[in-house]
């Protein structure tokens, strides 16, 4: 099979080239582009039949790109990369007709090749692609003159949305139900959904994992859970997915009330220059804020609003001593005008910006 690179990195392509021996696989990169324009044009003159593409390139990006060739070339199979782990891009992907959503971290060697054979799969079973005959050393689990068989590879957006719900709500019981409810679908006998299906429900938990800074063995999970989807046992996959999420929670209880301290100090941190408020803090980090209030105030020792103000302070003086503007500083800094800088100045430090300006200057000289 005829593979199309499509990254506007140099370095990205030549990582990805390198981790198959493609040819003995039964595929071939025929050409590589740097750009959407260029894969276009390529499109238009070679036989391609997957192309793997980076998601953000400059100008038109991976989601234009993919629209593009299911609208035109609906016969060619598709893989996604980015270094962005975004639910809306995800969906947006998929729903133009990319197979798979792999991010540039987590590829490696065994995840492109089960990706790339499950995008053969389906190529050759849908009567609606128009493929090469499928290689002699890929098992697809059918036979020679077997009927075309339906592929589910990725949640439906029904599914991700119930998923990405019960995780919010940390609600394990219902995690475990809708599992059952997919691993009991009729197409989840083949194993190239198995394993689609598996490994975009992991990322979901790498997800949940990353957002409330959790321990997560990514590589091990995959390796654990792939051997499962060749035992072909859908009640297994769901009772180890069950537990890897019971686990996460079991984590989150032990460091809830630090670890949204944390988010809400570092949203603070990054920040403090905007329009900003408790409200607004607590629904970034996914709490309620009276209670965020609460966790605050009891392990900072003062107030979300106290200290987002001695965050700002901090920040205007040091832009003070570089010599910025008053009235530039205040703005840069936060605050809504200079009087009301002025006040929260003087509140904390106990002497006016421009008495603090004198002073330090007067120390230099």
């Amino acid at each position: 099979m005829n593979i199309l690179l499509v990254d506007d990195e140099i370095l990205a392509i030549q990582y990805i080239a390198g981790l198959l021996d493609w040819e003995s696989y039964g595929y071939h990169i025929c050409a590589v582009a740097h750009s959407v324009a260029e894969a276009k044009k390529i499109l238009e003159e070679q036989e391609v039949n997957i192309v793997i593409f980076d998601v953000f390139m400059p100008e038109e990006n991976g989601v234009a790109l993919c629209a593009y060739i299911a609208a035109r070339y609906p016969h060619i199979g598709m893989l996604a990369l980015s270094s962005y782990d975004t639910y809306d891009f995800v969906r947006e992907i998929l729903k133009n007709g990319a197979h798979d959503y792999i991010l540039k971290h987590r590829v490696n060697g065994e995840l492109l090749l089960s990706s790339l054979k499950a995008i053969e799969g389906t190529l050759i079973h849908n009567p609606m692609k128009k493929p090469p005959k499928p290689m002699a050393d890929i098992d697809l689990g059918s036979g020679k003159d077997a009927p075309p068989v339906s592929h589910q590879l990725a949640l439906s957006l029904e599914q991700q949305k119930h998923m990405l719900g019960v995780l919010d709500k940390k609600d394990l019981p219902g995690f475990a139900r809708i599992l059952a409810a997919v691993y009991a679908g009729e197409t989840m006998g083949s194993t190239t959904s198995r394993l689609m299906i598996t490994k975009e429900i992991l990322d979901f938990l790498a997800d949940f994992a990353v957002k409330y800074d959790l321990s997560f063995n990514y590589e091990e999970l995959v390796r654990e859970l792939m051997t499962i989807v060749e035992q072909q046992d859908n009640q297994a996959l769901v009772s180890s997915l069950v537990a890897m999420y019971e686990q996460l929670l079991g984590l989150l209880q032990q460091s809830s009330g630090s670890h949204y301290v944390q988010m809400a100090s570092s949203y603070i941190d990054r920040l403090y220059f905007k329009n900003i408020s408790l409200e607004k803090c607590a629904k970034s980090i996914g709490v309620n804020a009276s209670y965020l209030s609460r966790i605050f105030h009891h392990e900072m020792k003062i107030t979300f609003s106290k200290y987002l103000s001695l965050v700002r302070i901090r920040m205007a003086k040091m832009k003070i001593l570089k010599g910025c503007p008053l009235k530039q500083v205040a703005s840069e800094c936060g605050f809504v005008n200079y009087n009301y800088f002025f006040k929260v100045f003087k509140d904390v430090e106990g002497i006016t910006p421009l008495g603090y300006m004198e002073q330090e200057l007067g120390k230099k000289n």
